[in-house]
């Protein structure tokens, strides 16, 4: 009978252990179980996110990383802007450069909204030169806000606004991440014998914020020097595309 009594309380001891430690995995169980599903949803969330945004614009940009960067500006005085590379086209134009610098610091005195000068042309008066420009506000360049500094011995460097100059309101509000639409323009490049003519066939280039004549915000991409693709900043859009070699036919 003590034997029996010995026995049984021995298997009751085991069940109750047993279940003691079923218990406390089942405890642990609930405890790790939301963690997991909530970074599984996360980790859900986030790949919809890379896929496809509100927009409907990629984010991966595998293809195109490091294919395209925004524009290096230099500022001269304190409205005047001119793309890192402007002096680098031509001898000419590295020759002259501390020169030109100097008239656009003098045309720089008597301005007091942005510009950013994009071209450069041979003045009326030998030795001197005329720059072209785009009004730009909050690192937004007007495309129909024409300016042109000229230059006159009496007057010296100075900017005029062009008779056809229209300033349009614009809002950055909701614009994408340019890298989102690398890829397609990338692509879409890389279909131009053009654009793959000048660059030996690699694509590249840099790309501007800019606001058309409705206001829309666009990403213009400047691709291998002489072809130009615009997007609409806030949905992805491609808008327009121009693709040259450079040379005149």
């Amino acid at each position: 009978m003590k034997k029996y009594m010995k026995t049984s309380l021995t298997l009751l001891l085991t069940a109750l252990l047993l279940a003691g430690v079923a218990a406390c995995g089942k405890t642990g169980g609930s405890n790790t179980a939301p963690t997991t599903e909530v970074i599984k949803e996360n980790s859900e969330a986030t790949e919809l996110e890379d896929d496809s945004d509100a927009t409907g614009v990629g984010n991966n940009t595998d293809i195109a990383a490091g294919m395209f960067k925004a524009t290096e500006l230099v500022l001269v005085g304190e409205h005047t802007y001119y793309p890192a590379g402007l002096f680098d086209q031509n001898d000419r134009d590295r020759d002259y450069k501390d020169h030109m610098i100097e008239q656009l610091q003098e045309a720089d005195k008597d301005i007091h909204d942005d510009i950013y000068v994009y071209g450069i042309g041979e003045s009326e008066v030998r030795g001197e030169f005329r720059f072209f420009g785009k009004m730009m506000k909050d690192g937004v360049i007007f495309d129909t806000a024409d300016m042109t500094c000229w230059y006159d011995e009496g007057a010296g460097s100075h900017w005029e606004i062009n008779s056809r100059f229209r300033r349009t309101d614009f809002s950055k509000i909701g614009l994408i991440d340019a890298e989102k639409v690398f890829n397609i323009v990338y692509e879409n490049a890389s279909k131009s014998e053009k654009a793959l003519k000048v660059g030996k066939g690699q694509i590249s280039g840099t790309y501007d914020l800019v606001a058309d004549a409705d206001g829309r915000v666009l990403y213009r991409f400047t691709v291998n020097k002489y072809s130009t693709v615009d997007v609409d900043a806030k949905t992805g859009e491609i808008v327009s595309e121009h693709y040259w070699d450079g040379i005149f036919t």
